[in-house]
């Protein structure tokens, strides 16, 4: 019951902004992508504000949609390993993708290496996951905003 008011309140709390439905679409769906693309879990508000203010779309939707997944990082994180699986065993080349190693190298650039070495398959599956995540939400958030907004004028029309 709780998961289902907090749905809703979200929902209420986006189709009450003001701005036009493709800016707020596109807000919520660089919020809901960032969640998967950045993996650090309050980075991906700042990050997602920031975005959105250099590309002009609603940065309030995107921070609204960034917050509302936080009670579900550890579920996008679950997701995100999965498809960094299926894209190494797909392409097991990805896994070599790290910085070179040296024979004389410190303690301190070994770690640097294993973080990277396993880094970049997981980023890569975060802006898969991030990309096919935009593409769903806004054209759903859109979509509902259209229909909402058509109401709203057939009602006023009355």
């Amino acid at each position: 019951m709780r998961l289902n008011r907090y749905l809703k309140y979200q929902y209420y709390r986006m189709i009450r902004l003001k701005d036009a439905p493709s800016k707020v679409a596109q807000g919520v769906g660089l919020g809901l992508a960032m969640d998967f693309a950045v993996p650090i879990p309050l980075v991906s508000i700042f990050v997602a504000f920031v975005v959105a203010r250099i590309l002009k779309i609603n940065s309030l939707a995107a921070v609204m949609s960034a917050t509302a997944l936080k009670p579900f990082f550890p579920f996008i994180v679950m997701i995100n390993i999965y498809v960094q699986l299926v894209i190494v065993s797909a392409f097991p080349v990805i896994n070599r993708i790290i910085m070179p190693h040296s024979s004389g190298v410190s303690f301190l650039e070994r770690i640097v290496n294993s973080i990277l070495s396993r880094g970049v398959p997981y980023l890569m599956a975060g802006i898969i996951d991030g990309l096919v995540v935009f593409i769903i939400s806004y054209l759903a958030v859109y979509y509902l905003l259209r229909v909402r907004l058509e109401k709203l004028k057939r009602k006023k029309v009355k």
